[in-house]
């Protein structure tokens, strides 16, 4: 130790532990702090009871001797940190020339194991910028392969390890497998296995433990795993098709589990990748005999999700089942008994196996889909349906190619009348149609004279306004929103996040109302209510009323659709009470709504004059 700190701790002024934990961290060591960082012991002033550290975020820090001792790790010299405060450019050198390298240094600083969010920040930003660390690191990967001793996982969440260099890769991955004690590490293992097949001398042989151990963890667990088990055997039965290994006696098959498993399935295997659903569906002549695979597949088009339904069909045609596809795609056509992914198969396929299917009637039964996904859950439920009917250039034109005139009509009133697309894309959709069958255009005249009528009649101020109101919903309330989304997100658990749940619920408000903002603007028809004629009561007048029943005067004003201030007389044209008197002239009478619980009152039109704004 040295005989500075053993004065120290003679004169009781340092415990002895502190004494030898600084004996650690002479000047020139480099060191860590949990909240400062990285840093280098630049002296110690024993005499003024501090160590003076230069960290990299602030030189020349000065500590008390006991905090330095409690709260400073000393680094070895060869240490990765140790090495980016001494000799940064060496590093920056060795991540250019030699990167494999460098995570090796890396993992023998973190005791052969090291995640990559640590190992980015061990080597952001002194010795790989962070604009250009995920570059680097893609391309170290590809150079690590030739580095059979250090394991990268296929998950960013797992470490990244390195082995002794005298044990073969293949026996040891094998060793990780059967040492996994639950189905995610188990299906990681078995990912890491069939990604490095080629560091096996004899899979064949080398790969049967581990097919034992699939058949036996699936046997003992699909039944509270379902998903998992399901997984980890479709992978092992792949796996041992490329390693061209026989099935241990006895092994459990992937149709024995889908037999068994038969109530719970459709539910079970919605995210599994394309090629796990492949091999599952094509166990199902198997599972299922004698035909009854036919009406088992059938079921499971309306229950799973798009990659399934595309599986399904494949399989029934590879079994020369088309006709049975077909005429059970025409009746759930007909009861509207299809699903997003089903539609979405099925405009795809138009020309391949869904062609017996493919007509207007499909057409609703889309729309039919559509209004209800935008009722429950507005433009987000309706996404991927909505674009593979709306944008595809030519679908339209083939739906309506052979239908009759009246089928026709009736199809594109409802698209013009629909709430699901916008009325650009309602336009557009027209004249795909139009397109195809050109006596459609006068439909569409007519149906825009109707929807004059339809417009709504608002003074040029409550336009402006509601514009404004509009803008700030877009601009400033839902990009807050987002962010306080976001801050909720760092509290914890979302499921007792009351932060994050309030968030994500004035989230919906603030969409719907935008959607009904817009959808209100595109009706509107702004006016300054000049020439009104005064005949009668109308939007634009002033109308004086005498009440009936005791004979008092009252005044209202009649303006637009926005415009309603009780306290000033002046009513919307919608309210229940213009309603009442518009087109009254003077001297005609009217019920209107009584304020008491009396119901309605009669009130006599007594003049009627022009608003002037």
């Amino acid at each position: 130790m040295h005989s500075e700190l053993q004065k120290l701790i003679t004169a009781a002024k340092l415990s002895p532990s502190d004494a030898s934990k600084l004996d650690a961290l002479p000047p020139g060591t480099a060191c860590l702090h949990k909240s400062w960082g990285l840093g280098k012991i630049a002296e110690w002033d024993l005499l003024g009871d501090k160590v003076i550290i230069d960290f990299e975020t602030k030189a020349g820090h000065p500590m008390k001797l006991s905090f330095a001792a409690d709260s400073l790790a000393p680094l070895a010299p060869d240490h990765l940190l140790a090495r980016r405060i001494s000799d940064p450019a060496e590093l920056q050198a060795m991540a250019k020339d030699k990167p494999s390298a460098l995570v090796e240094l890396a993992l023998k600083s973190n005791k052969n194991s090291i995640l990559i969010d640590e190992l980015e920040k061990q080597l952001t930003p002194k010795i790989i910028s962070a604009a250009d660390f995920k570059k680097w690191w893609d391309a170290t990967k590809k150079d690590l392969k030739s580095s059979r001793h250090i394991v990268v996982s296929t998950k960013r969440a797992e470490p990244i390890t390195m082995r002794a260099q005298d044990e073969k890769a293949g026996p040891v991955m094998v060793k990780d497998f059967l040492s996994s004690r639950d189905l995610k590490s188990k299906l990681s293992a078995l990912a890491a296995v069939s990604k490095d097949l080629d560091l096996f001398d004899n899979p064949a042989q080398e790969l049967q433990p581990l097919f034992q151990d699939v058949s036996d963890t699936v046997r003992k667990s699909w039944r509270l795993k379902l998903k998992d088990s399901l997984q980890l055997l479709l992978q092992a039965e792949e796996l041992r098709e490329t390693a061209k290994a026989p099935a241990p006696e006895g092994a459990l098959a992937v149709h024995e589990v889908v037999r068994d498993a038969r109530n719970q399935l459709s539910d079970a295997i919605n995210t599994m990748s394309a090629v796990s659903l492949a091999r599952l569906y094509r166990s199902f002549p198997l599972a299922f005999p004698d035909g009854e695979w036919i009406k088992e597949a059938l079921a499971h088009l309306t229950k799973t999700g798009g990659r399934a339904v595309a599986e399904i069909t494949s399989v029934l045609d590879e079994n020369d089942q088309l006709d049975v596809l077909a005429e059970y795609l025409k009746k759930a056509v007909r009861n509207r008994a299809l699903s997003t992914d089903l539609l979405v198969w099925i405009c795809k396929e138009r020309k391949g196996l869904a062609v017996s299917v493919f007509d207007i009637d499909l057409g609703n039964a889309i729309l039919g889909v559509l209004e209800n996904d935008h009722v429950a859950g507005g433009p987000k439920r309706t996404g991927r349906l909505a674009d593979a009917f709306s944008e595809d250039r030519n679908l339209l034109g083939e739906m309506v190619a052979d239908a009759d005139d009246e089928e026709l009509r009736l199809f594109a009133r409802r698209i013009l009348n629909t709430l699901v697309f916008d009325e650009l894309t309602r336009r557009s959709m027209m004249g795909k149609i139009i397109k195809a069958r050109p006596e459609m255009e006068r439909m569409m005249e007519e149906n825009e004279a109707a929807r004059q009528d339809e417009a709504l009649i608002v003074s040029w101020e409550s336009l402006e306004a509601k514009k404004k109101e509009l803008d700030d919903i877009i601009t400033v309330k839902i990009p807050q929103n987002k962010k306080d989304i976001q801050i909720a997100r760092e509290y914890g658990d979302l499921r007792e996040n009351f932060e994050y749940k309030s968030a994500k619920q004035q989230q919906a408000v603030l969409l719907r109302m935008q959607s009904k903002f817009e959808r209100e603007l595109r009706h509107a028809q702004g006016t300054d209510f000049t020439n009104v004629p005064t005949d009668k009561v109308g939007v634009g007048t002033i109308v004086s009323l005498e009440d009936l029943s005791n004979g008092s005067a009252e005044t209202y004003t009649i303006l637009g659709a926005w415009d309603s201030d009780p306290d000033q007389g002046i009513m919307s044209y919608l309210s229940e009470s213009a309603r009442a008197l518009i087109g009254k002239a003077v001297g005609e009478t009217a019920e209107l709504p009584s304020d008491t619980s009396q119901g309605n009152r009669q009130v006599k039109v007594t003049s009627i004059r022009a608003y002037k704004s």
